[in-house]
Order: structure tokens, then C-alpha cells, then sequence
């Protein structure tokens, strides 16, 4: 059986027989009382997450085998408490070389062909973080994964990104039985970074009696979204009993 766990942010456990993933590992102290007041006032975005983990970051790593990173961005990726011979997998080998020059000894990268960790092979995939061209341009590329073993459901991680038609092919490709999205509305004055309640609905319309996990919410200053709020529009839909929206820390048998 898989398990998932929603640790802050985007910040995940997938549990498979004979292998743990953390993907994108954001372990950083929370901001200070004042910071995070004036920052959900002013909805800008800072470098640090608005509330602590609910656990503490050994106990998160403890059980990890291998760490996966969709992207670079300050609030998907820390060095904080990581081992530096930690294995991590980045989305490219920019992002490699990034993490070397972080320090950490144990980096690569996808390229072309999917890679297997323990029986489960990763697939990554396309992911567009932006809602227009100029702003997913600026942003800088970005992924999803898809975690498929035998006789194990398959799982998509849409990662940071909006609803488009990259979205609606990977769907359509791997048939996943569990979709985990970002999904809280994050925006700067450009534009939407990821995906809000209509894009979670139009996930669910994709794949009819799939599970949609929601992640990436209520931690980082730029979000427009709530759990509360997200609950009640999918309230108003007929796919309510089709998502689950993980308390930090909570998990979920899948």
C-alpha cells in the first residue's frame, strides 16, 4: 500500500514498499509573527513559510530515501537540515548544479527516460507555472511526476503549475487513480503561479472518480486561497467527495 503525507507547502512523503520520497523539501523556520502579519496584509511574497511544521524536520527525513525537487524556487526547495549526501533527484542539470553548489554531494537529474527508485518509476513531466506565457517564461521551467509499480494505483504529482493542456495530456497518457495539485492560489502582481478552486475542479472533471489531493496551501504569503474557502466551492460541485485537502501533517492511505 502507498501512503502520502502532506508535511507544508508542497512538501510531500510518498510511501511505496521499498522506497520514501520527499518531494520538495522546504524544512525552513517560520517567518516571525511580524513578518507573517505584514505580509498577509500586503499579500507579497517572502522566502519564508507563515507557519512551523508540525513535526520536527529529523522525524520528516528520517524514513527518506530518495528527495525529488519539481523546481528551485525558495519555498519548494531549502538546505535547511538535509544531510548533504542526501539522494536527491533534480527536474534538470541546472538544478544539479545547483544543488552541488549548495554543497550537496549526491545530485542528478532526469533527462529523457524515466528513472526507478525501488520498484517505482518516475516519469517526470511538463508543468507551466504561470497563467500567460510571459509569466511562466519568467518563472522558469518547472515539473510534474508520476510514480507508477505494479499493482500500486498510479499517482501524479502535478507540481507547480496551472491548469492547461500540459495537464489535461498527462491525465490523458498515464490515467493516474491519484492526482496531488498546488493549488492555493499563489499570485504576484504578473499574474496566477498555480492553480485555484477552478482549476482543482477542472482536474476533477478530467479524471471522474480519480482522488485530487490538494497541497501547497496556507503556507506562503502570496496565496489567495484558504482549506475553508476551497472546501465550500467544492461544496457548490458535484466532486466534492472526490478531493481531499490534508491538514499538515495528516496522511492518507492511497
Amino acid at each position: 500500500m502507498i501512503s502520502f503525507q502532506q508535511i507544508r507547502n508542497a512538501t510531500v512523503k510518498l510511501k511505496y514498499p521499498g522506497v520514501t520520497f520527499l518531494v520538495d523539501p522546504w524544512l525552513s523556520e517560520p517567518c516571525s509573527p511580524e513578518e507573517k502579519a505584514e505580509a498577509l496584509q500586503t499579500r507579497r511574497f517572502i522566502p519564508k513559510p507563515v507557519c512551523p511544521l508540525t513535526m520536527p524536520p529529523e522525524e520528516v527525513l528520517a524514513d527518506v530515501d530518495v528527495i525529488l525537487a519539481t523546481h528551485l524556487h525558495e519555498d519548494h526547495f531549502s538546505g535547511d537540515f538535509l544531510p548533504v549526501d542526501a539522494r536527491m533527484v533534480l527536474q534538470n542539470r541546472t538544478g544539479a548544479e545547483k544543488a552541488e553548489a549548495m554543497g550537496f554531494s549526491n545530485a542528478a537529474c532526469f533527462a529523457d527516460a524515466p528513472l526507478t527508485f525501488g520498484g517505482v518509476t518516475v516519469y517526470r513531466v511538463e508543468a507551466r507555472h504561470g497563467d500567460s506565457d510571459a509569466l511562466a517564461c519568467r518563472m522558469g521551467p518547472t515539473s510534474g511526476f508520476v510514480f507508477i509499480q505494479e499493482g500500486e494505483p498510479t499517482v501524479y504529482l502535478a507540481g507547480d503549475t496551472v491548469y492547461y493542456n500540459g495537464v489535461r495530456d498527462v491525465i490523458a497518457r498515464f490515467s493516474p487513480q491519484v492526482i496531488i495539485v498546488n493549488a492555493c492560489d499563489a499570485r504576484v502582481p504578473a499574474g496566477r503561479l498555480i492553480m485555484n478552486a477552478e482549476d482543482v475542479i477542472r482536474t476533477c472533471a478530467r479524471r471522474p472518480g480519480g482522488l485530487v489531493i490538494v497541497s501547497h496551501m496556507e503556507a506562503v504569503s502570496h496565496a489567495h486561497l484558504s482549506r475553508t474557502a476551497l472546501h465550500h466551492k467544492l461544496s457548490e460541485t458535484p466532486y466534492a467527495a472526490q478531493v481531499r485537502i490534508p491538514a499538515d501533517g495528516e496522511g492518507i492511505d492511497l
